[in-house]
């Protein structure tokens, strides 16, 4: 398609990438926060060189030193799957080694890995707040850990960060990180005024700097899309993940079964086929509409995104996960969120982690309910662009 315009970039921006395959004691981005502007941090097969460390970050200023805190005030909602029990809880606590925590304690095996998820703010004079979200697998066989939310608060210091550094265990002791892949995005300050050349003139914009293709825009760039049929038994979606791209985001609307009070549940492929092995999950609820309780389940042997969804009036659900399947480590991680309409009238709050014990490289995912099947709902896939 031919356009008429200025520069077109679509979506959130990359500003900044960053692969290690190596021990490195300190890996630092610079220079990329302007002010005021809200920032996505993709963080992907994070390994340490010792077993058991965990990655962690702080803030830059202008001039590429540490901003100089008392503390960092941090808390989190964790839990546990695959052997690790019913240990998942809430903590809080001040750091003043002069990190924060981005996840936890990280298995150092080469199959080993962690990877997560920051939204934040970091170029502003007031504080620096993030909230990171995210799944890693610990020193332990088949032992996984996810922070459903993990949040930061660097609040002594006016200075407004333009960098930050990611570190292992505090930069001390000999800890290093031996692989990662950070990616940073830019969310978009302005309105994109792209026109095509076969496009009405509405109004008195006028830029003329180029006639010509648009550049490759950045961010999610949705693969693939389905939108269920009452009575489909699943929707399959095959050779969908591939090389173009090492993270991706799937998002299910308005999904909804034909049969009350059951769950939607999911599958990998990989080239072979179906993958029916074990799934393990864990999560935190929070419940509303008739109900204040809140809920915590850890070690769960099911891949539920979404649970105990009803079919009359207008119930049904939404949820969001990150994903990366096309990572040789194990597990394969998806870290989600989800909001229902429960079949006994109760809105529910899910957010959770489910990981599957294979090194394969998957190339698609089914999903499909407990029981009975599809009456509507639309998944979508993106990948992310890096």
């Amino acid at each position: 398609m031919e356009y008429l315009g200025t520069h077109p970039l679509e979506g959130a921006t990359l500003v900044a990438s960053s692969d290690v395959t190596s021990n490195t004691s300190s890996l630092t981005m610079t220079g990329i926060f302007d002010p005021e502007v809200m920032y996505f941090i993709h963080v992907m097969d994070y390994r340490p060189k010792n077993d058991e460390r965990t990655l962690m970050f702080r803030w830059l200023d202008s001039s590429d030193n540490a901003i100089s805190f008392t503390n960092m005030q941090e808390s989190g909602l964790y839990g546990n799957s695959g052997g690790a029990g019913s240990s998942g809880g809430v903590y809080s606590t001040n750091r003043t080694g002069g990190y924060t925590n981005f996840g936890s304690g990280t298995g150092n095996a080469s199959d080993e890995h962690g990877m997560g998820q920051m939204w934040c703010v970091p170029n502003t004079a007031n504080e620096k707040l993030a909230i990171v979200s995210g799944a890693f697998h610990t020193g332990a066989d088949e032992d996984y850990g996810a922070r459903f939310i993990q949040a930061s608060r660097l609040n002594t210091s006016a200075t407004r960060a333009t960098g930050i550094e990611f570190v292992c265990d505090n930069n001390s002791g000999g800890h290093q990180i031996n692989n990662i892949s950070i990616r940073v995005y830019k969310l978009g300050t302005k309105v994109n005024p792209l026109k095509t050349l076969k496009h009405r003139h509405t109004d008195n914009w006028v830029p003329s700097n180029y006639i010509g293709g648009a550049i490759k825009g950045q961010g999610w760039a949705k693969v693939a899309q389905m939108t269920a049929a009452d009575g489909d038994a699943s929707l399959d979606f095959t050779d969908v993940f591939t090389s173009n791209y090492k993270r991706y985001v799937i998002t299910g609307t308005d999904c909804r079964p034909d049969t009350d009070n059951t769950t939607l549940v999911f599958k990998y492929r990989d080239a072979s086929g179906l993958n029916s092995g074990t799934y393990v999950s864990t999560w935190f609820d929070v419940f509303a509409n008739g109900s204040t309780s809140t809920g915590h389940t850890d070690d769960n042997g099911i891949s539920s995104l979404i649970r105990n969804v009803g079919n009359t009036g207008n119930e049904g659900g939404h949820f969001t996960g990150f994903l990366d399947p096309i990572t040789s480590n194990t597990p394969k991680f998806m870290s989600y969120r989800s909001i229902t309409q429960r079949a006994d009238t109760y809105t529910r709050y899910q957010t959770g982690a489910i990981a599957y014990n294979d090194a394969t490289v998957m190339t698609g995912i089914n999903l499909y309910w407990s029981s009975g099947n599809w009456e509507s709902g639309t998944v979508k896939i993106y990948g992310v662009n890096d």
